[in-house]
């Protein structure tokens, strides 16, 4: 969910991360160029916001991002590995106008995830 959608989760039902995370796998917030956070039992993981080159039309990108989470949940990826897959694919969509009008590749995700998740230094 999105952050506007969490602060209203928790006025409705009063939880926190706690409480929540007992009830799921994982609590995952979104942030726009924030990025998000994943929450899980075992703590929280900072993913960062993957840059687009330009930014056209965000119509879509949570759908994208969901898109990217299912992808690495289907294939047992760890919560940052598929948190920085969500990212790129959020970052992709966002360069495109329309909900569904982006195209990659294989090559294109791994430029973009070697310039958006490098290690620095």
């Amino acid at each position: 969910m999105n952050d506007y959608e969490w602060q209203l989760l928790q006025q409705k039902t009063g939880w926190g991360v706690g409480e929540l995370t007992q009830r799921v796998a994982a609590l995952i917030v979104t942030r726009g160029a924030a990025g998000s956070v994943i929450h899980t039992r075992d703590g929280e993981i900072a993913i960062p916001c993957a840059r687009a080159e330009v930014v056209v039309d965000p119509t879509g990108c949570g759908d994208a991002y969901r898109a990217g989470l299912i992808h690495g949940l289907l294939h047992g990826l760890d919560w940052p590995s598929t948190g920085h897959i969500a990212s790129l694919m959020g970052a992709i969509k966002i360069e495109s106008r329309g909900t569904q009008n982006h195209r990659f590749n294989a090559r294109r995700i791994r430029r973009a995830a070697a310039a958006a998740f490098a290690p620095a230094g």
